[in-house]
């Protein structure tokens, strides 16, 4: 009888305590505190969801500078996590460049899906602080079928694909939206009519192809931030000035590594007093008035797509060179042309003190689809013989 009694005392409480629960309020706001981006991306949302004081940390991915964005937005991924988001400032974008790693409050803010995307909306420039810290984040390289399964919990990370096909775009330029296609299967990329490298001519092939990746309902973006996103060719092709030889200052056509350069007044010099980084290096001079040593190192072959030169130089150091009174200097010139005409890039002082080779780097910035070449001119004075100042030239790196 007894535990008869205490059993129903017993199955009592236990329906007292669920018709309780049952009749719990539920807050009218649900607070959320994420500690870290990755941590943002696996809240579960609600309705009336507001976050509470954050200071969530990451990197900027976007480029505001370069206007492949739209205005107000902000890309943020942290560092080392396949784990990004877009905060939407309400004023003050621009001021969070490339690279800065920022500190986020969310307090009072609310997450919202905005076409399949997690947006944080109406963030104030006083929420988002620059911590002074630059990263640059290294893409996630990866191929289309594996980005399609993650791409919604990644969010709009960095990402990379390796030998793409472009198809699509307006009138031939890098401005629409594109098909990318790797052979396994297929992504859009978008670039507006405003962004910065718009006018540049589209490419069929890329070696490599970069960009943020973004979500549009059911349709999958990987969109540039800046033309360095989109890797056409080789990144980089050295000329080391080691392939060939010749000991007379005459004009010739000596084959090196990249193709055949004309070496007007020059020789490829390897004794103890040449500046070099290998066995032999340029030695560049010229005489006036000798229309077979004019002093001129150029390329026969155009290169598609340069954004850059590196070139290393120093003074060839005999006593007329390094006492020389006058500016030693070399012109570097550029042609669009196939070589009919040249235009200075910029002119180059060489250090007539300096025992080691020192590297100028001189930007080119050519479209996806132009072929240039170059040309390296000793514009020194002369001396009273006519001859001018000794320089050695090695090596070029051509930058992609």
């Amino acid at each position: 009888m007894k535990r008869t009694f205490t059993l129903s005392v017993f199955l009592l409480i236990i329906v007292s305590f669920w018709s309780c629960k049952d009749k719990v309020n539920i807050p009218e706001n649900v607070l959320s505190q994420p500690q870290t981006i990755a941590g943002l991306r696996k809240v579960i949302l609600k309705e009336n969801m507001v976050f509470g004081t954050t200071s969530l940390k990451g990197i900027v991915i976007s480029d505001a500078q370069q206007k492949n964005i739209s205005n107000g937005e902000i890309i943020v991924q942290e560092e080392g996590k396949d784990a990004a988001v877009i905060l939407q400032m309400e004023s003050g974008a621009d001021q969070y460049p490339l690279g800065a790693e920022i500190q986020i409050d969310l307090s009072g803010t609310s997450p919202v899906i905005i076409k399949g995307e997690l947006v944080i909306t109406k963030l104030k420039s006083t929420q988002v602080k620059l911590t002074g810290k630059t990263v640059t984040l290294t893409p996630k390289v990866t191929n289309l079928p594996t980005l399609l399964i993650n791409a919604r919990y990644w969010g709009p990370v960095l990402v990379k694909l390796e030998k793409v096909e472009l198809s699509g775009g307006n009138a031939g330029l890098l401005s629409g939206e594109f098909t990318l296609e790797d052979g396994v299967g297929t992504v859009y990329s978008n670039i507006f009519p405003a962004a910065a490298f718009s006018a540049n001519q589209a490419p069929d092939f890329v070696q490599a192809y970069t960009g943020i990746l973004r979500i549009q309902d059911e349709k999958f973006f990987i969109n540039p931030r800046n033309l360095d996103d989109i890797q056409v060719g080789l990144k980089e092709l050295l000329e080391d000035f080691e392939a060939a030889s010749s000991s007379v200052y005459d004009l010739k056509t000596l084959t090196f590594k990249t193709g055949a350069w004309i070496v007007d007044g020059g020789i490829t010099a390897n004794t103890s007093a040449d500046l070099k980084t290998g066995l032999q290096s340029i030695r560049l001079q010229g005489t006036v008035d000798n229309n077979t040593r004019k002093g001129i190192l150029a390329m026969t072959f155009d290169l598609k797509a340069v954004k850059s030169l590196k070139i290393s130089h120093g003074i060839y150091p005999a006593a007329a060179e390094t006492g020389n009174v006058n500016p030693t200097t070399l012109n570097v010139e550029i042609s669009r042309d196939g070589g009919n005409t040249y235009t200075l890039l910029e002119q180059i002082e060489v250090d007539i003190k300096s025992a080691v080779l020192k590297t100028n780097t001189i930007p080119v910035n050519a479209g996806f689809g132009e072929n240039v070449r170059f040309r390296i001119v000793n514009s020194s004075l002369p001396f009273t013989n006519k001859n001018k100042p000794r320089i050695n030239i090695d090596d070029i790196l051509f930058l992609f």
